[in-house]
């Protein structure tokens, strides 16, 4: 009872977080939206952004499941976030392949949710995961 309460507790402040990010991009704030994610990011999975940028897609997964040891919680979170750090560097008309590196990496993961996970169905996820197909990363 206890962690479904501490989840519970979680995800209601990770979801106030993504309301700031989203007002922060809606702004047009976009250094203090790349300084929020990284943060986040930081908090909620104890990873660094660029680190994570870093990971090759084919070994992904088994770097965050199997030697960084992320729960489910953590990887729904950790996909939230990249996908915003995509959609930041597509606001700032990054050089290079940045914001396509970050949304096939949280496309992996959202498909390795939806194949694997135990969490409840998320509209969200789904919403953004037939997003990512469309782009044909």
């Amino acid at each position: 009872m206890l962690k479904r309460d501490y989840l519970v507790k979680q995800f209601e402040e990770f979801g106030k977080v993504m309301a700031v990010l989203l007002g922060l991009k809606k702004d047009g704030l976009f250094p203090e939206l790349s300084d929020s994610i990284e943060e986040a990011l930081k908090k909620y999975t104890l990873l660094e952004i660029k680190y994570v940028e870093s990971i090759s897609n084919e070994s992904l997964i088994e770097i965050l499941t199997q030697e960084k040891k992320l729960n489910d919680e953590q990887l729904k979170m950790l996909a939230d976030l990249i996908y915003e750090k995509g959609e930041y560097y597509a606001s700032v008309n990054s050089p290079g392949n940045t914001s396509s590196n970050c949304y096939k990496k949280a496309f992996l993961i959202y498909l390795f949710l939806k194949e694997n996970a135990t969490l409840n169905y998320s509209l969200d996820m789904h919403y953004k995961l037939e997003i990512l197909e469309k782009m044909e990363l």
